[in-house]
């Protein structure tokens, strides 16, 4: 009598799987959503200013 290949039984190996944490963010408050998070902190370094587009010569020239 033939055997399927998935139908041996299985050896205990001792190993336990730990659990791993849930990885479910909670969902903001309707309040948050609306006046931001009064504990956000701004850690940029300096505001974006663009830079002024000259000619050559103003380039050249200065």
């Amino acid at each position: 009598m033939c055997i399927p290949h998935g139908a041996m039984h299985t050896i205990n190996s001792g190993f336990v799987k730990e659990k791993k944490p849930k990885k479910h963010i909670n969902k903001p408050s309707k309040d948050m959503l609306e006046k931001g998070d009064p504990d956000f902190v701004d850690e940029r370094t300096s505001s974006y200013k663009p830079k002024k587009k000259g000619s050559f010569f103003d380039d050249l020239f200065s």
